[in-house]
């Protein structure tokens, strides 16, 4: 079957989607360590756009999943959304037009979430080890 929404989107961001989408499926599970209170770090959306936006050279993007999830993402190079690690969804990544007609598409919001998290050393280191292991 050949999905409708192939029409919309450029060859070049489908291929790029499909070589994101082999990397994220063949990722081994990763260890990140300890945080600060002794507790396992566990893989997140925010890391994981990270280190795929490093990858392949994309913006991630930081707000919410409709309506209050904190979750960020990949912006293609036209604009459309790429979700690494989609919200309590078995599978991914997704890739959504993003065109205003797109009803996916008003499900993530931007907005500023990290109150610092992101800058944190133990969260940059995990997103460092998550692209030695994608590399």
């Amino acid at each position: 079957m050949k999905p409708y929404v192939l029409r919309y989107l450029p060859k070049e961001e489908i291929g790029l989607f499909e070589k994101i989408e082999k990397t994220i499926v063949s990722m081994p599970d990763i260890d990140l360590g300890k945080d600060e209170d002794g507790e396992e770090i566990i893989l997140s959306c925010h890391i994981l756009a990270r280190a795929v936006a490093k990858i392949f050279s994309l913006k991630f993007v930081d707000g919410y999943f409709h309506p209050d999830h904190p979750h960020s993402w990949l912006l293609a190079p036209n604009g459309n959304i790429i979700d690494v690690y989609p919200v309590l969804v078995l599978g991914g990544p997704l890739f959504i037009y993003s065109s205003h007609s797109s009803p996916m598409r008003w499900l993530y919001k931007k907005e500023k979430i990290s109150d610092g998290l992101f800058s944190k050393s133990l969260f940059q280191r995990s997103v460092r080890r998550v692209i030695k292991v994608l590399r």
